[in-house]
């Protein structure tokens, strides 16, 4: 016990010295986690070679990332982002697995079961690590965001097969159909229990906490549901990360979601932080400095495959800037893979050295990830040598846009604005939250952007604080109104218009003098107002 509460003290001085440090030299702090685990296998060997213990540690942020995860994944999600998670994320995880499965087969003479087994991790890339800093920089909106956000979502969920397949090829004492037959019955009962405790309990539970009105009693029921779902899947022969992001995925469908993230956030952070302290402590300095050349030129080599599938899959959907910036964005290995290359190792699926030369190169491109996040513009300009038409309307900012008319909706009457807009040449920019609709607004040239207009930052990036109108080009007068106010909450010169029927009542809370509604109106009469 003294050993864990050293360690875990050790981990967290470091990490904190280690930010603060690294924080004055702009550098990542993700990258400050892993270097921290570094520093410490080196000077607590003592603690550090107790590998059950660092197991648990790195498994209990697996746990608390899938529960995150699965807290943001809901049905109705998956379906508004289809193309992205089903399309672009399924083609890029079964052409990596076969990729990477034939050049581990072939280039480097494995057998089949370890060439599967590197193809399945290889195909993954780092939810954590992209998804932490798209949020933080206001990058997850952006059309290329969305993309990676939507692959990542399908890799989560291929999470489950690869780590199923990975059981199947690591026994030998029952044949594939007999343990196939108990992962089917397993999962059966696992999705039944998990299923009829959130349907007909879990609401009751949270419900009957809450009103106890003390708010660690919620947070302590919340930990309980994620550790006894990790628990539960465990014990049915499957991983804890995916009880915990069933159990995410449960809560997701309450009332309390919003509670529990703001509940969650300290918890996320703090585990995720340790997650990646523990990704610094797999690695074997001594091997390391050894197979130096071996670790840089596997990791650039993955990289460059990887970022070449995502790439030629989205260039047929996408433009090429747009293919490109979805690609080096997640073109990185993910974390599960030193789940699967863990078990693969100890199932001997794969020998020790090649196990610790795959993570090795795994936590390279990791590390890397975060510069290339930072500077991907950069990146992909010097690579395209010049700023294709997709770079310059994405690219549109608040800095370059004044004086200019917002336009939010893209329908038939948006349309219609937008075209008299340009008649007129008045400078102009529209924000979309439709995916069709964005993508037929680039093919025409449009300066747009993807996002929900209601979001500030979104309203604020095409340049609302020097915009001398906005255009609510939408039928919803709930949207409209909503919309209104948020334009209002930031900048109280701006002039906004929408149209609204007859039929319609605007409601009480919106001030005349502050909006300005036009009774079945035409396009060019509120394109008119927008200017005069």
């Amino acid at each position: 016990m003294e050993q864990i509460i050293l360690l875990m003290l050790l981990t967290a001085i470091v990490a904190v010295i280690l930010g603060i440090i690294l924080k004055k030299f702009d550098v990542p702090p993700i990258v400050g986690y892993i270097l921290s685990g570094v520093f410490l296998i080196s000077i607590a060997d003592a603690d550090t070679k107790d590998s059950h213990t660092l197991e648990q540690i790195a498994e209990f942020g697996i746990v608390f990332l899938m529960f995150t995860i699965g807290l943001e994944m809901k049905l109705e999600n998956l379906l508004q982002m289809r193309k992205q998670v089903f399309v672009y994320g399924g083609l890029q995880v079964l052409l990596s697995i076969l990729f990477f499965t034939l050049i581990a087969h072939f280039v480097f003479t494995l057998d089949i079961k370890s060439s599967l087994v590197i193809g399945g991790a290889l195909s993954l890339s780092s939810t954590a690590i992209v998804l932490k800093i798209l949020n933080d920089t206001n990058k997850i909106t952006n059309y290329y965001g969305q993309n990676s956000l939507g692959i990542l979502i399908f890799q989560d969920l291929a999470v489950i097969p690869i780590l199923l397949v990975l059981t199947i090829l690591s026994s030998s004492g029952s044949s594939i159909s007999n343990l196939l037959v108990d992962i089917v019955l397993s999962g059966i009962v696992l999705l039944l229990i998990m299923l009829v405790f959130g349907k007909y309990f879990l609401n009751h539970i949270l419900k009957l906490v809450s009103k106890a009105e003390t708010h660690e009693l919620f947070i302590m029921i919340v930990l309980i549901i994620a550790i006894g779902s990790s628990f539960l899947a465990h014990y049915l022969g499957f991983t804890y990360s995916m009880g915990a992001f069933i159990g995410g995925m449960l809560i997701a469908e309450t009332h309390y979601k919003h509670q529990v993230e703001a509940d969650l956030i300290p918890f996320r952070d703090l585990f995720l932080a340790l997650f990646f302290v523990t990704v610094g402590m797999h690695i074997d300095i001594q091997f390391f400095m050894t197979h130096i050349i071996q670790v840089f030129g596997l990791s650039l080599v993955i990289m460059i495959i990887k970022a070449l599938i995502i790439f030629l899959i989205m260039y047929f959907f996408v433009g090429k800037r747009v293919s490109l910036e979805t690609s080096l964005t997640i073109c990185q290995v993910g974390e599960f893979s030193f789940v699967v290359f863990t078990q693969a190792t100890q199932s001997t699926l794969l020998d020790a050295a090649t196990g610790q030369l795959l993570t090795l190169s795994v936590i390279i491109s990791m590390v890397i990830t975060p510069f290339i996040l930072k500077n991907i513009s950069k990146i992909t300009n010097k690579i395209l040598q010049k700023k294709d038409v997709h770079s310059q309307i994405l690219n549109t900012s608040k800095k370059v846009l004044k004086n200019h008319v917002i336009v939010c909706g893209y329908g038939s009457f948006g349309k219609q604005i937008l075209l008299n807009l340009k008649n007129a040449n008045i400078e102009h920019i529209a924000i979309i939250d439709n995916y069709e609709f964005f993508e037929n607004a680039l093919s025409h040239g449009e300066k747009v952007f993807f996002g929900n207009p209601t979001q500030k930052h979104i309203l604020e990036e095409a340049g609302i604080k020097n915009a001398k109108a906005v255009i609510i080009a939408l039928h919803d007068i709930q949207s409209i109104t909503l919309l209104s106010h948020t334009v209002k909450e930031i900048n109280t010169q701006v002039k906004i218009l929408a149209k609204v029927t007859k039929k319609s009542v605007l409601p009480d809370t919106i001030d005349s003098e502050d909006f300005v509604d036009i009774y079945d109106c035409t396009a060019e009469m509120l394109v008119e107002r927008s200017i005069n």
